[in-house]
């Protein structure tokens, strides 16, 4: 029989064993980690806990110009961390809920590329296909493309040069749409080339781009307060700052949806998406691999410079588009990104592929002032994301 005084010095170890034994940072504890227990760990290793992340949010909000704030933090499977504050309207202060929905601007452009991915999946659509094939007319014949009818480079467009910023269109047309090179030689950001790819989509299927994502997005990954078309459950719990210059656009997107800017969501719903990506869920492995693979090299000083402008960032982070996504190398390792940024609304998205760790920003604040690397700083440690290439 063993003694009473051994037992006791057995059950003193084993406490001990659970403090000081090391317990290194990895993906598999991450992605066990359950949101209830309010806490979650840096890539660098820190531990942050949900009161002090909303302390930490509080304090962002109290400084002026930003009214909303909303952040998500995700790792392994889960969503570890999501909190929405601040107040909806300047005139009646009603505070942001969990179901207030924001404007994410560009970051619409990875969740059509998702829904690009699913109809090549489904065999609607080749990525290597002329898109001009899937017309019965020549582009050229439809009202928003009659520019290009002295121009037979579009015959060259393929969804994957539309994905990639490779389609030689500027970013927003001004009164004419013209090739400013010739499609697949160089990357220039283009919500043009997203457009036309959404066109392209709804000309084939005859459904339109709100009707497609429900489809075929939101409703599998339960992203229930989602939608690329104003719908009237959104109705006095959307959040903008009508004073700048969104007030056109919002009002647009109660009638055109558009495939590259005009998704409204919150991060509770992003954080779904995210998740989907970070753990190929929806998508054939190998279309996953094909979406996040590396399709053009970038060499300007910021987004929407000139290539050829700044060669050393190809040293220093190996900085590269993929289908729908922008892609970097760190010390953390591979991570893809996207910012989604206009007057009045400031939304930031990076997902580290190694670590497993994600995080999704949306705010109303002006572009003058950024939130997203400070809250990128602390609740994951990401020091690597290219601000400063994307101007901030």
């Amino acid at each position: 029989m063993k003694s009473p005084y051994l037992w006791r010095l057995l059950f003193l170890f084993g406490i001990l064993g659970v403090f000081i034994s090391p317990v290194p940072f990895s993906v598999e504890k991450l992605g066990a980690i359950n949101p209830q227990t309010d806490k979650w760990q840096t890539m660098a290793g820190e531990w942050r806990e949900s009161g002090w992340a909303e302390s930490f949010l509080r304090q962002i909000l109290e400084k002026p110009g930003t009214t909303a704030l909303s952040v998500a933090v995700v790792q392994g499977s889960r969503v570890v961390f999501q909190q929405s504050m601040g107040i909806v309207d300047r005139k009646t202060k009603k505070p942001v809920d969990e179901q207030t929905v924001f404007r994410t601007a560009s970051l619409s452009k990875p969740v059509f590329a998702y829904l690009v991915m699913k109809l090549v999946d489904e065999g609607v659509l080749e990525l290597d296909k002329p898109l001009y094939q899937y017309l019965e007319r020549p582009l050229y014949e439809y009202p928003d493309y009659k520019d290009l009818k002295s121009d037979e480079r579009y015959k060259l467009l393929t969804a994957k040069i539309l994905l990639s910023h490779t389609s030689g269109f500027p970013n927003w047309r001004r009164r004419r749409l013209d090739f400013e090179f010739t499609p697949g030689e160089r990357f220039k950001y283009s919500g043009e080339g997203y457009c036309l790819l959404q066109f392209i989509l709804e000309n084939m299927t005859g459904k339109n781009l709100n009707q497609l994502a429900k489809e075929k997005v939101f409703l599998p990954l339960g992203m229930t307060q989602s939608a690329f078309l104003w719908e009237r459950r959104f109705d006095g719990n959307f959040v903008v700052d009508l004073r700048t210059g969104l007030r056109r656009k919002i009002i647009r997107t109660k009638s055109v949806a558009n495939s590259a800017a005009s998704l409204l969501t919150n991060t509770a719903d992003y954080a779904k998406f995210l998740l989907a990506v970070m753990n190929e869920k929806g998508l054939k492995s190998g279309t996953h691999q094909t979406m996040l693979k590396p399709r053009i090299m970038i060499t300007s000083k910021s987004l929407h410079a000139p290539q050829g402008t700044n060669p050393k960032i190809q040293e220093a982070i190996n900085l590269s588009w993929a289908l729908g996504w922008g892609r970097f190398n760190s010390p953390q390792g591979e991570a893809i990104f996207h910012v989604g940024r206009e007057e009045g609304c400031d939304n930031y998205a990076a997902i580290f592929l190694d670590h497993k760790t994600g995080i999704v920003i949306q705010s109303v604040t002006p572009v003058s002032r950024s939130v997203a690397p400070a809250i990128v700083k602390e609740f994951i440690g990401d020091i690597y994301s290219p601000f400063a290439w994307l101007r901030y």
